[in-house]
């Protein structure tokens, strides 16, 4: 992995972690830039939502334990890339996949899909 690629993993996997644990951010609301203005989640429970839906279930979540791994990035472009990873709860482990794209400088999440494992 070249240098640049472990720094767009690593920056991305920090956003990832904020978005999973929203209630460990000082300014919850800056979450909601994170999100593309187009986003769409196809959620583990089988629901869409979309920036308003998500930007609302952030603000408003519970603490949940969660832990993130396996998470690696796969470059799509000069300003795109693919995120992978796995979360695991007390509960169940789902494999989640994320399209990010940089705009204006910023990585935004645009699309976001969890499966519940098998």
């Amino acid at each position: 992995m070249t240098a640049k690629a472990a720094q767009l993993q690593e920056h991305l996997h920090s956003l990832e972690e904020r978005l999973l644990h929203p209630d460990r951010e000082t300014d919850r609301n800056a979450l909601t830039s994170l999100l593309a203005p187009d986003f769409k989640e196809f959620c583990t429970s089988g629901r869409i939502f979309n920036i308003n839906q998500l930007s609302h279930a952030l603000l408003t979540t519970s603490p949940r334990a969660a832990t993130m791994s396996h998470f690696y990035v796969t470059p799509l472009g000069e300003d795109a890339a693919l995120a992978t990873y796995h979360i695991t709860t007390a509960n169940s482990t789902s494999h989640h996949s994320s399209i990010w794209v940089q705009r204006n400088n910023q990585w935004q999440m645009l699309f976001h899909q969890g499966t519940i494992a098998a």
